[in-house]
């Protein structure tokens, strides 16, 4: 089946759909003198216009990449201290070849009580499948410690460049790990498509972003309830709490986000 394609935070899908139509515009007779007035249907899409507009001109500002969700496996068993330590061992080797070759641009564990995610990829490859064969061979996915669910995302360009150039110029720099809030939103009790609180919600993550409080955010291309990403700056988790309330999105109930303490290294997020 087709993925619809997401820009911004927006099924653009289902956007489209709602794009006005002269020919569906309703009208009412008014009073000579009297201006026009806008009925259900034309607010309806013209609202779903704005959100299709606001959109397109985030698609202009982003750039496609993978991330995947490592989340322990229901079956997971236990083993001995020697064996978890040789699969974790090879997970590192894992990252820092998919680093090298240039497919990898930011990863990091999730420190989260219970843990739901044990860790996340951002992958910059050609597609989707290519993504998800890289996930799968984890070596924590190969030994059932962890399954994988991939996701397309629209996220800031430059993801992990800086962190390339500054070890690429010096391989023996330390990497500075550091927590930072990630705010992952699903459809909401009151999701719609073409909910007017989903432009606020646009305007909103780029007046974070314009404050320097977000690292990184954008939509996700899923079929699914799952929305988009914002990545926080190394702030503390009640901060990034409290300004992710006030989206106007979430507080009407049209997204609701998950958190996770995501830890990754300095030098990788964009903004």
């Amino acid at each position: 089946m087709k993925r619809a394609r997401l820009t911004g935070w927006v099924r653009r899908r289902s956007a489209r759909t709602l794009t006005p139509d002269s020919a569906d515009i309703e009208t009412e007779v008014q009073p000579p003198g009297s201006g026009p007035v806008y009925t259900a249907k034309m607010r309806m899409k013209l609202t779903a216009l704005l959100v299709l507009l606001a959109s397109l001109s985030l698609q202009a500002q982003s750039a496609r990449y993978y991330v995947a969700f490592l989340r322990p496996d229901p079956k997971r068993k236990a083993l001995s201290p020697t064996e978890n330590r040789r699969i974790q061992n090879s997970h590192m080797i894992n990252i820092r070849e998919l680093w090298q070759a240039g497919d990898l641009v930011a990863s990091g564990p999730c420190d989260d009580s219970p843990t739901t995610i044990s860790g996340v990829f951002i992958f910059k490859v050609p597609s989707l499948r290519v993504a998800q064969q890289i996930a799968v061979h984890d070596p924590t996915v190969l030994k059932h410690r962890d399954t994988a669910d991939v996701h397309a995302w629209q996220g800031p360009p430059g993801i992990g460049d800086e962190y390339t150039k500054l070890h690429r110029a010096d391989p023996d720099t330390p990497d500075k790990m550091q927590v930072h809030p990630l705010g992952v939103l699903y459809h909401g009790t009151a999701w719609g498509p073409g909910d007017p609180t989903l432009v606020a919600h646009e305007s909103y993550i780029e007046q974070l972003r314009a404050q320097g409080r977000l690292g990184a955010a954008g939509g996700i291309e899923a079929p699914d309830e799952l929305v988009g990403l914002a990545i926080f700056k190394a702030v503390p988790m009640e901060d990034a709490q409290l300004w992710l309330s006030r989206d106007p999105a979430v507080r009407a109930r049209v997204l609701r986000v998950e958190w996770h303490r995501w830890l990754t290294a300095d030098h990788v997020l964009p903004w």
